[in-house]
């Protein structure tokens, strides 16, 4: 390409360029214009607004809002707006995961449609004390308990009151009494050749050695919190909860029982049963940050239906004595 050619493109370039701009200044349209003292700057970020008329250099007013204000509007926090708004129902309280912000207002969700929902889990352990039943009393001594589970708690509006929810899981194991003899069936001799018996079962004086029962636990219940609102996040250090249930049991279990006459042998006897039982409670309760350490003594008195020892009685109520340590979450 030649210098002229070259000069006659640059030529009609500008031309179009020049009509280009007048069109749009005539229409009332932005006209790009580059910053000066802005190197390298994007002339479509620097578009002016002109005016319509012969006067086309004059921009038209700047309404939009200061610097200032956009800034602080950006920089508003969500709890001061939170604070501001006052439009959550009662019974709201902060959560611990959001910065003090109520539970539910951003990233916690909802919290249940009367009052806020905790869960916690437990350990239990402490004697079991046989009181009464059939043929057991007198024949076992005071056992042992350990378990553990879990309670979902659903707090009333003010958090000072749930119901709850209880699953769990114990292990009793009671000794026996060497002086306490009551007959048991027990499967009669049997051909050496053919294993066919020659009577019929008989009854035959035993003991017990010892009594292993596994229970599944389920509970309905109710908390009172003595010393304000009990949900984590609300709580004080130092609240103190008492509590009842009513709950049901279903286990398995198995009874070990010596002969008087060979005491070298011993007899295993295994049932599945089940029982009920009533609970009362007391806990003291310290907030560690995102979760609220537990610890108190629970008391229930239990009746099981169970059928160890045919065909004597072998129902058992006890109480135990419980040592509970657990946190909330």
């Amino acid at each position: 390409m030649t210098v002229r050619e070259i000069l006659f493109s640059t030529g009609i370039g500008l031309g179009l360029l020049s009509g280009f701009s007048g069109i749009a200044a005539a229409q009332g349209l932005p006209v790009l214009t580059a910053s000066p003292g802005l190197p390298n700057h994007d002339p479509l970020s620097t578009a002016v607004p002109m005016q319509r008329g012969a006067d086309q250099t004059k921009p038209l007013a700047d309404h939009s809002p200061p610097r200032d204000a956009l800034a602080t509007q950006t920089l508003t926090s969500p709890a001061s707006v939170l604070s501001a708004a006052s439009e959550f129902p009662p019974g709201t309280i902060t959560s611990p995961w959001c910065g003090g912000i109520p539970a539910g207002a951003s990233c916690c969700g909802p919290v249940g449609a009367h009052g806020p929902l905790s869960y916690e889990l437990y350990f239990v352990t402490g004697p079991s004390l046989p009181v009464a039943g059939g043929q057991f009393i007198g024949a076992l001594k005071t056992g042992w308990v350990v378990g553990g589970g879990g309670r979902s708690l659903m707090f009333n509006q003010a958090a000072d009151r749930a119901w709850v929810l209880d699953l769990g899981l114990t292990y009793t194991a009671n000794q026996g009494r060497s002086n306490r003899i009551f007959d048991v069936f027990t499967p009669g001799p049997t051909d050496p050749q053919t294993g066919e018996p020659f009577n019929p079962d008989e009854l035959n004086p035993f003991f017990v050695r010892n009594l292993h029962r596994t229970t599944f636990n389920f509970a309905l219940g109710r908390d009172w919190f003595l010393r304000g609102p009990g949900f984590l996040g609300a709580a004080e250090p130092g609240n103190i909860r008492v509590g009842a249930e009513l709950g049901g049991r279903w286990g398995t279990g198995h009874v070990i029982l010596i002969p008087v006459a060979d005491q070298t042998t011993h007899l295993r006897k295994h049932d599945v049963f089940h029982g009920v039982f009533l609970g009362v409670h007391a806990d003291y309760e310290i907030p560690l940050g995102a979760t609220l350490f537990f610890a108190g003594i629970r008391t229930q008195w239990g009746y099981t239906w169970a059928d160890f020892i045919p065909p004597q009685d072998s129902d058992i109520q006890d109480v135990n004595l419980l040592l509970t340590l657990g946190l909330r979450f």
